[in-house]
């Protein structure tokens, strides 16, 4: 015989030895799993029929038997799941339920906590019972967990499982009991200490004594944790705000903008060799940088702020493209249901009539069934002419929306023209200083008055066409940094423009596809209802 399950509230030995087969969960299982309440069994039955699994709340496949979690696809608002009680080995094909809360997989064989990314929501969760191991595979659930029963399992190491649990500040309820840590004479003090803002420990509530003798004898290590969370959390809101100030660039396509003085540094080939000519300690040939990069980080600023400015205009175009375009869509809805709604209604009179009639289908009635399949053709043709008109306003509309936003791009790349004219100007100042510092540091080579200068840079500078050209490339690759970044920028833009409005023209022709479909679809369905009464007479 195959080992069975506990039954909550009896002795931790007794088992019931199933004696069906290992269950999936299809369609009966899912609708008599779900949790109705009423004041009678026929009220509940007639609540259970009525109700879309799709808008289920909350489901129960507690003693089903089942050994894997699937098929749950057709739940999309649930916000509670209870699997306790079957065979489930493994955590899995949950990532659709986004909306979860609350979730049971007590007295299963689950080896190892996974499969919960997704579920972000999550405030209670179960899994007394079952074969873990290890406290993982919690992360997504950090900011939501406030109940945790993890008690009958196999966690072995009090310093790993709390690690694990430390970060879950928002904790209220742990269960840890029955696992072999909770043999360790140390583990009440020792779970204190590290989750002090826990009300319940293993079915009983803290203490605030005990919270304070738990602090006092580990308040040394738990001191040392404190700092190190102190610092992750420092570095962890750095990372947020780079990361955040990453994305606004990207958005308002600024990418590589503020580092550009540092990338054509970077990408200069010359610039190691003539930086500190005629020496480290006062060098002379690249003074003119500190300049040029304080000018650009200035302009840099302005220059943000009006890309930021575009980016909004641009935003706030789309906006109001989208409203005239729900606001139209939602007019020719309506005027479309009410055309169908009125047919319904002629459809359902006549329909009712013939299976009323004991006759069968009468002359009269089979002219009202041909008057109905001629209405039917006439919805469909008025359908079909209102769709093609929704479907050249649309195109209208995104013609539009593609020269006002043109218009903004185009304001964007003549910014974008300037901003690197100006970026181009610095330098030509730049190096026009640069020019007059190499004249000095040659005039004064050739008056054998360089002697701040060792051997090595004395040769380089007498080697006249190498340390020429080694200026002109200096200044050749500056410019080429900055005119790449111009085309690279410019060209970003239009492929934004280009690649928005392709896809307002692709939502467009899937949306009318769908649009064509679905009348072809009512169509044939009105026709096959009434011809099946015409076929029967």
């Amino acid at each position: 015989a195959r080992a069975g399950r506990r039954v909550p509230g009896t002795a931790a030995t007794m088992t019931v030895i199933p004696d069906t087969e290992d269950k999936v969960i299809n369609a009966e299982l899912s609708y008599a799993g779900l949790e109705i309440t009423g004041l009678t069994e026929e009220s509940i039955a007639a609540k259970r029929a009525a109700t879309e699994l799709r808008d289920a709340l909350a489901v129960s496949y507690s003693f089903k038997n089942i050994c894997k979690i699937q098929y749950l696809g057709a739940f999309e608002k649930l916000t509670k799941l209870k699997l306790d009680n079957n065979f489930i080995t493994r955590i899995e094909n949950l990532s659709h339920l986004v909306h979860l809360q609350q979730l049971n997989l007590s007295f299963n064989r689950i080896t190892k906590i996974e499969g919960l990314d997704a579920l972000t929501k999550l405030k209670d969760l179960s899994l007394f019972n079952n074969e873990i191991q290890k406290v993982e595979g919690l992360d997504a659930q950090v900011a939501t967990l406030e109940h945790l029963s993890l008690g009958n399992n196999k966690l072995d190491s009090l310093i790993d499982a709390f690690a694990g649990l430390r970060p879950f500040h928002g904790l209220r309820i742990l269960t840890l009991q029955g696992n072999p840590i909770h043999d360790d004479p140390d583990y009440k003090l020792y779970a204190l200490g590290r989750l002090p803002w826990l009300k319940y420990l293993d079915h009983r509530r803290t203490k605030q004594d005990e919270l304070e003798k738990a602090r006092d004898l580990y308040v040394d290590e738990i001191l040392e944790i404190e700092d190190r969370e102190n610092d992750q959390r420092l570095k962890a809101e750095d990372a947020a705000k780079a990361e955040a100030k990453r994305v606004k660039i990207e958005a308002s396509n600024l990418t590589g903008v503020p580092d550009l003085f540092e990338r054509m540094l970077a990408a200069d080939p010359e610039y190691e060799k003539l930086r500190y000519i005629p020496n480290k300690e006062a060098p002379e040939l690249c003074n003119g940088l500190e300049l040029f990069k304080d000018k650009y980080q200035q302009r840099c600023e302005a220059f943000t702020e009006l890309m930021d400015d575009q980016l909004e205009r641009k935003k706030n175009e789309r906006a109001d493209w989208q409203a005239v375009v729900d606001g139209e869509l939602r007019q020719k809805d309506v005027e479309a249901r009410e055309w169908v709604t009125e047919f319904e209604t002629l459809k359902k009179h006549a329909l009712r009539d013939c299976d009323k009639s004991e006759a069968g289908v009468t002359p009269e009635l089979e002219s009202r069934l041909r008057d109905l399949l001629d209405k039917s053709e006439e919805l469909y043709n008025k359908l079909m002419a209102q769709e093609q008109w929704t479907a050249v306003v649309i195109d209208d509309l995104v013609t539009n929306y593609d020269l006002q936003l043109g218009d903004i791009v185009d304001e964007s790349k003549k910014h974008v023209m300037d901003y690197f004219e100006y970026a181009r100007g610095l330098e030509e100042t730049y190096f026009d200083g640069f020019n007059e510092a190499v004249g000095s540091v040659l005039m004064r080579l050739g008056q054998e008055e360089l002697d701040e200068a060792d051997e090595e840079v004395k040769d380089f500078l007498g080697d006249k066409d190498r340390f020429m050209n080694s200026c002109q490339n200096h200044h050749d690759s500056h410019v080429n940094t900055i005119d790449t970044a111009e085309e690279t920028m410019s060209k970003e833009e239009k492929r934004r423009h280009e690649a928005e409005v392709e896809e307002l023209r692709e939502w467009q022709a899937t949306r009318n596809r769908g649009r064509v479909a679905e009348m072809l679809a009512m169509r044939k369905r009105y026709r096959g209802e009434i011809e099946e009464y015409l076929e029967g007479e």
